[in-house]
């Protein structure tokens, strides 16, 4: 076992959170097919869910697949010893911005009349997954977002104990946040069979986030590497 995953418990509880995100985010997914079936609505072949929106179910399929290859790559470079990395430091609130502004524009028009290529965000908004527990998704992705941008923040405090914990936060919020995009840009090709270009400009950025947090860790790492 690497240093890394013997001094880091941290990385544990986050992963056990992620895994537990991802079983219930299943189990509605499971509920809401069971639902489609009863009403008689359902049983759209995948092949005919991906064709109602060609273009933006493409780009969904591959930024899914670009998307699992940086996570994948992310998570094998911090098993790894530190290295030195491409500080991104202040990338991160105004990526985090931009995010926070998207998820604010969906939340708060019912019908998103900006809508480039297909215009298929109205058909997210109205789908069964256009609300989590009754709250629109915009709204959940807003506060994820204003999450990751608090705790930014805080490094700016200038204490030495918040330094050393931002970046370990950072990491675990955009972990969460790209575990929630990965499957959200799944089920916009293969089961709803429309993709809103706002969502998955999200979860790019949520994504990179994601990358960037995994930087500030390495320059802990190498911190604590080179100091002690």
């Amino acid at each position: 076992m690497s240093d890394f995953w013997r001094r880091k418990p941290l990385v544990g509880a986050v992963i056990g959170l992620g895994l537990l995100l991802l079983a219930l985010l299943a189990w509605e997914w499971v509920l809401f097919e069971a639902s489609v079936w009863q009403a008689t609505v359902g049983g759209v072949p995948i092949t005919e869910r991906l064709t109602m929106d060609p273009v933006g179910n493409t780009l969904a399929i591959v930024a899914l697949v670009s998307m699992v290859c940086v996570v994948v790559l992310t998570f094998y470079r911090l098993n790894k010893e530190a290295t030195l990395p491409v500080s991104g430091w202040w990338a991160i609130p105004l990526l985090a911005t931009v995010g926070l502004g998207i998820m604010l524009y969906l939340s708060s028009i019912p019908e998103t009349t900006i809508c480039y290529p297909s215009g298929a965000c109205q058909v997210i908004q109205q789908s069964a997954y256009g609300k989590i527990l009754n709250v629109p998704v915009g709204i959940w992705g807003a506060v994820g977002y204003l999450a990751i941008l608090v705790t930014w923040s805080a490094s700016l405090i200038g204490s030495s104990r918040l330094l050393h914990f931002v970046p370990w936060a950072l990491l675990a919020l955009t972990l969460l946040g790209v575990l929630f995009s990965l499957y959200f840009t799944f089920l916009e090709p293969f089961v709803i069979g429309a993709t809103c270009p706002w969502c998955l400009t999200s979860a790019i950025l949520m994504t990179i986030l994601f990358w960037l947090s995994a930087e500030t860790v390495q320059s802990l790492r190498l911190e604590n590497a080179i100091y002690g």
